[in-house]
């Protein structure tokens, strides 16, 4: 898994793109799962899924590592969230069948997404988008793919389940940068919106 990218967001929050070159017997040699890997590595049938999932540890075990922070291994909440065991630190983790990235953060939540852009997309924005972000869209397939993939990072940054992407979480753009608001009964703020060109994809973290 060669870095790719390398970047210091805010002084407490970092992340790192990796690029997904192995296979899964060569992940699974990187890895080497414990019995709380294996258990979840047999529960997912598909192989592209568990070549992410020990991917996005070896990333996040990296990360740690560059960073020099202790590494205990990832649990997850009850709404399924990450999260470092015996850490303050804040994760997020994306995955495409290219690049792995993940976002590391001492400030508070974070939420990281990539997307390639495709004419799909529209579809899908078209249903889960209010007008205003329909009409600072258009027609342009970039601010389509920002505009999903903010919200799927907002999505990330709140961990809970039972949001509705169209009214709890909006985007806006503000004349120094793009915001992120989120809405929900217990939970009300507003998120800067990072947005950064990775190879042919988008990548967004709200923090």
């Amino acid at each position: 898994m060669p870095l790719f990218f390398n970047k210091i967001l805010t002084e407490e929050i970092h992340f790192m793109v990796w690029n997904l070159t192995e296979t899964l017997d060569e992940l699974l040699e990187l890895v080497n799962p414990d019995k709380n890997d294996k258990e979840i590595l047999e529960s997912i049938s598909h192989e592209t899924k568990k070549k992410e999932y020990l991917a996005g540890k070896n990333a996040i075990a990296q990360m740690c590592l560059l960073e020099k922070i202790p590494f205990d291994g990832i649990e997850k909440d009850e709404h399924g969230k990450p999260f470092l065991r015996n850490s303050n630190y804040e994760i997020s983790v994306t995955h495409t069948l290219d690049y792995i990235g993940v976002v590391l953060s001492k400030a508070g939540a974070v939420g990281i997404d990539i997307e390639k852009p495709r004419h799909q997309i529209f579809k899908v924005i078209s249903r889960l988008c209010s007008k205003d972000e329909l009409d600072w869209v258009a027609e342009d397939i970039d601010k389509a793919t920002i505009l999903w993939s903010a919200k799927e990072a907002l999505y990330k940054l709140y961990g809970k389940r039972k949001v509705d992407f169209k009214e709890n979480l909006t985007l806006v753009e503000k004349p120094d940068g793009l915001i992120g608001r989120i809405k929900m009964p217990d939970y009300e703020a507003e998120h800067k919106v990072f947005v950064q060109k990775i190879a042919e994809y988008w990548l967004v973290i709200a923090y």
